[in-house]
C-alpha cells in the first residue's frame, strides 16, 4: 500500500479505519481533502468496495470535481485500470438528492423533470402569491417570508409539519403565504433549494422500500464539512447511514460560520451521541500556513467553548509576524492595502496570490475606488452571479419552459420578451382565467391553442399575441429532441427576435449582453463536451444542462490563476488559500458584526471569533490585519473601536503600526484617483487651521503621562477623541473599561490607545 506512505501517522490511521461510524477532526490547512480522497482509493482497492456503493458529499461542485479527479487520478495508479469518474457518488449534497430525486419524487406527485428554482424565481412566486392574496408587500415585506420559509425548510420543516412558536398578524400572514407557495410550486412541478433536501427525506422516511434500497446501494457515507450541514440535512444522512452506520465525517467545529444559513454546529460537537461506538481521528497538523500565523489563529480560537480539544501546529517556518496596521479611515485604510500590495509585487509575490477579506460586501466600494485608481487589477466574488444577469436569466426560462411547460415563472418572465404586445393586464386576465380553469399558465395556452382547443380565451386585442407565442414555443419544443442544447439556444435567440433586438440598440450595455449570451451558449458546449467524456453511453439532455447550473455556486466560477488581487467575504473564502491575505474592518460592532443595540449573546460572538479565524487561516505567507480610528456608515462618519479580536492575539505574534495623523494633510475634496485642485489663499488659510484643529484632536500623549502603570478604578482619564472619562473597572494589566460622558462606557487597550 505504498499510497499511505505520503501520510502523517493521523491521516493514515483515519484512511485505514474499515467500518463503523468515524469522526475525522480536521483542522485547518491539515490535508482533509487528501485524507478523504484515499479514504474513497482504500475502500476500493484494498477492501473491494464497489465504487457505486460509496457516497461522498461535500459543499461546492468545484470541491466536488476536483475530489472526484483526485480519486480516479490515484485509483488508476492504484489499480492500473482506467476509473470512470462517472461511476464515482461524489457530489454536493444538493446533486446527490437531485439524483435521487429524479427517480423518485414521482412518488410525490411531482414530475420527473421539475424546475429548480433559484432565490430570486423563490422570491418572484411569493411576491405573485402574496399579490394574489392581496397582501400589501409594503406592510409585510417578502423577503422577510422568503427566509422565514427557508429556515423551516432548513430546520427539516415543511408546510404541514411547520409549528408556529410565535403568534401575531405576520405569522398568520407567513403561514398562509407558505401554504399557497407551496401548492404553487407542486402545480409547477417546480422545487426550490430547501425542498431538494426535505423531499429526498421525505421519499425515505414516506416508503420503507426505497429507503431499504439506497441504505444498501450506500455501503460507505463520507460528508466533508460536516460542521456546515443543517438539520435536515443530517436527517438525510442518519436515514442513508441506516444500522450499517459506516460514515465518515470529516470537519472543523472551529470552522463552523454558516448558522445564519442552518448549520447546525451540534451535528459535529454530538457526534459520538448520535453514533455510538465512533472512532475520533484528530488531523492537527497544518501544511500551509508558517508558524506565526497558525500559533496566532490557535491562540485566538482558543478562546471559544463550543469546541473540542484540539490543538493546531506546523513543521512550517516561523514566517513574517502578523502585521496589524491601524488607518485614519476607510480612504486610508484602502490606500496602505495598495501600498502593501505593491510592496509585495516588488518582491516576487504574484498578484493572484493576493487576497482582502471583509466581513460584509459593503466595504468593498472604497477598496473598488482605490485599486482602480491605482490601475491594480481585482477580481469580486459574490457579487451578481453570471447566471443571474437580466439576460442569461431571460434565456433560462425559455429552456426552462421547454424543459417543464409547467413552470409558471419562466411563462411569466419570457411571455413578453423581447416586447411582442402582450401587457401587464392581458398577462393578469390571462392568468386569472388559467387559475380558474385550475392549470398551469402554458398547458391552459394549450387547452386553448392546442390541436383540441378545450377551452375560450378572452383576452381581446393581445389574444393573437398569445398565439404567436404558443407557435413558437411549441416550434421551440418540437426541436428539442434532435437538436443539442446549444444549438436550441441558437434557434431561440434568432427566432425570438432576441439577438436581433440588442444589435438594433447599439449600445455599450446591448454589445455586454450579446457577450454575456455568447457566454452562456460556450458554457452549454463546455457541459456537452464533458458529459459525452463522462457518460458516452448517455444522451446530452436540456434537462441535465439545466440542472448543473441551477446547483452552481458563484465560488465554482473562481479562477485562482487570474492576474489580479481577489476579493470577498470572508464566508466566500472558506475552502481557498493564499500567500497574502488582507482582512480589513477589524473593528467592534464591524467585525465582531454585533450591534450595541442587540443584547450581546455569546454563541453570536463565538461564531464572529470563528469567521475571524477562518480568515486568517486562510493565509500561507502573509498576514495583514487593519481597522479604522474612524469610518463612515450610513453616511456617518463616526470613531470606532479596534475589534477585540486583534487583542486576542499575543503581542509576541504582530507587528503594530499606527496611523499618521499628521500625514493627512490634504484637502477635504480630494477623492481617490481624483487630483487635487489647487486652492484659493483663504482655502489654504482655511485649510491649514482645519488641519491644526485635527492634530490638537489626535494628540496622543505618551505612555509616561500616567503616574503609575495602570489607572485605578475611579481614576479619571483623558482620551484623544472621547475626551476626559472615569476609569469603571481593570481588566488585567492593560485593559479599563471607561466611561464618558455622552458616549457611554467603551474598553480601552493600553497597549493600542495611550490616555493622559
Amino acid at each position: 500500500m505504498e499510497y499511505l506512505n505520503k501520510l502523517n501517522q493521523a491521516q493514515r490511521e483515519a484512511v485505514i479505519h474499515q467500518d463503523g461510524p468515524i469522526l475525522i477532526l480536521a483542522g485547518a490547512g491539515s490535508g482533509k481533502t487528501r485524507v478523504l480522497t484515499h479514504r474513497i482509493c482504500h475502500l476500493i482497492a484494498h477492501h473491494h468496495v464497489d465504487p457505486t456503493q460509496i457516497l461522498a458529499v461535500t459543499f461546492t461542485n468545484k470541491a466536488a470535481a476536483e475530489m472526484r479527479h483526485r480519486v480516479a487520478t490515484l485509483l488508476e495508479r492504484i489499480t492500473q485500470a482506467p476509473i470512470y469518474e462517472r461511476d464515482l457518488w461524489i457530489s454536493t449534497f444538493h446533486s446527490a438528492c437531485v439524483r435521487i430525486l429524479r427517480s423518485e419524487i414521482h412518488h410525490l406527485g411531482y414530475s420527473p423533470s421539475f424546475t429548480i428554482y433559484d432565490d430570486s424565481d423563490q422570491l418572484s412566486v411569493i411576491k405573485a402569491v402574496m399579490k394574489e392574496l392581496n397582501i400589501s408587500d409594503s406592510s409585510f415585506s417578502p423577503k422577510a417570508i422568503q427566509a422565514k420559509i427557508n429556515k423551516a425548510k432548513n430546520d427539516g420543516y415543511d408546510v404541514t409539519t411547520y409549528e408556529s412558536n410565535y403568534a401575531g398578524p405576520f405569522e398568520d400572514i407567513f403561514i398562509r403565504v407558505f401554504e399557497r407557495y407551496t401548492e404553487v410550486l407542486k402545480t409547477s412541478s417546480a422545487v426550490d433549494f430547501g425542498d431538494i433536501i426535505l423531499l429526498t427525506v421525505k421519499i425515505l422516511e414516506s416508503f420503507p422500500r426505497i429507503l431499504k434500497a439506497f441504505q444498501e446501494r450506500f455501503q460507505h457515507i463520507l460528508i466533508d464539512e460536516y460542521q456546515d450541514t443543517n438539520k435536515s440535512q443530517y436527517q438525510l444522512v442518519k436515514l442513508l447511514a441506516g444500522s450499517r452506520a459506516n460514515i465518515c465525517a470529516v470537519g472543523d467545529e472551529d470552522q463552523s460560520i454558516y448558522r445564519w444559513r442552518g448549520a447546525d454546529i451540534n451535528n459535529i460537537l454530538n457526534f459520538e451521541k448520535d453514533f455510538t461506538n465512533a472512532s475520533i481521528y484528530k488531523l492537527e497538523q497544518n501544511y500551509r500556513s508558517t508558524k506565526n500565523i497558525i500559533e496566532a489563529a490557535s491562540h485566538v480560537i482558543s478562546q471559544n467553548t463550543e469546541r473540542r480539544d484540539k490543538s493546531l501546529w506546523t513543521d512550517n517556518l516561523e514566517g513574517d509576524k502578523i502585521k496589524i496596521l491601524e488607518a485614519y479611515d476607510e480612504h486610508d485604510e484602502a490606500q496602505k492595502i495598495v501600498s502593501e500590495i505593491s510592496n509585495q509585487i516588488i518582491h516576487g509575490e504574484s498578484l493572484n496570490q493576493v487576497a482582502i477579506f471583509y466581513r460584509t460586501n459593503a466595504q468593498s466600494r472604497v477598496l473598488e475606488d482605490i485599486l482602480r485608481a491605482k490601475g491594480t487589477n481585482y477580481q469580486i466574488y459574490g457579487g451578481l452571479k453570471f447566471y443571474e444577469r437580466l439576460e442569461v436569466k431571460d434565456m433560462l426560462a425559455y429552456l426552462k419552459l421547454i424543459a417543464n411547460p409547467n413552470d409558471d415563472v419562466s411563462f411569466r418572465r419570457i411571455v413578453n420578451v423581447p416586447t411582442r404586445g402582450i401587457g401587464a393586464v392581458s398577462l393578469e386576465k390571462f392568468t386569472q382565467q388559467a387559475v380558474d380553469h385550475g392549470m398551469s399558465l402554458y398547458p391552459f395556452l394549450y387547452a386553448a391553442f392546442g390541436p383540441t382547443p378545450s377551452v375560450n380565451l378572452e383576452l381581446g386585442r393581445s389574444q393573437k399575441q398569445f398565439q404567436k407565442f404558443f407557435e413558437l414555443m411549441e416550434r421551440f419544443r418540437s426541436e428539442k429532441p434532435r437538436l443539442l442544447p446549444s444549438d436550441l439556444v441558437s434557434l431561440i435567440m434568432e427566432e425570438t427576435g432576441y439577438r436581433e433586438s440588442l444589435i438594433k440598440e447599439q449600445t455599450i450595455e446591448a454589445q455586454s449582453r450579446l457577450e454575456n449570451l455568447a457566454e452562456l451558449r460556450q458554457s452549454i458546449v463546455e457541459f456537452e463536451l464533458r458529459w459525452g467524456a463522462d457518460n458516452p453511453d448517455k444522451p446530452i439532455t436540456l434537462e441535465g444542462f439545466l440542472e448543473e447550473i441551477a446547483l452552481v455556486s458563484d465560488i465554482d466560477r473562481f479562477d485562482p490563476e487570474a492576474p489580479a488581487v481577489k476579493m470577498m467575504t470572508i464566508h466566500m473564502a472558506k475552502g481557498l488559500e493564499f500567500d497574502v491575505v488582507f482582512i480589513v474592518g477589524l473593528e467592534e460592532e464591524l467585525f465582531p458584526n454585533i450591534r450595541p443595540w442587540e443584547p450581546e449573546e455569546p454563541s453570536d460572538v463565538e461564531e464572529e471569533r470563528r469567521l475571524f479565524y477562518v480568515g486568517m487561516t486562510r493565509a500561507r505567507k502573509k498576514l495583514h490585519l487593519l481597522y479604522a480610528k474612524n469610518r463612515t456608515v450610513f453616511g456617518n462618519s463616526n470613531f470606532r473601536v479596534m475589534s477585540r479580536f486583534i487583542e486576542e492575539i499575543p503581542e509576541r505574534y504582530y507587528d503594530f503600526h499606527k496611523a499618521d495623523y499628521f500625514a493627512r494633510r490634504r484637502p477635504f475634496l480630494e477623492r481617490p484617483g481624483i487630483a487635487s485642485k489647487r486652492m484659493s489663499v483663504d482655502e489654504e488659510h482655511d485649510f491649514n487651521q482645519l488641519n491644526q484643529e485635527v492634530d490638537q484632536e489626535f494628540y496622543e500623549p505618551s505612555y509616561d503621562d500616567f503616574d503609575s502603570q495602570t489607572p485605578r478604578q475611579g481614576s479619571t482619564v483623558e482620551h484623544p477623541v472621547f475626551g476626559k472619562g472615569v476609569v469603571r473597572q481593570t481588566l488585567g494589566a492593560d485593559k479599563l473599561l471607561v466611561e464618558f460622558p455622552g458616549h457611554g462606557v467603551k474598553k480601552i487597550s493600553l497597549k493600542f490607545t495611550q490616555l493622559k
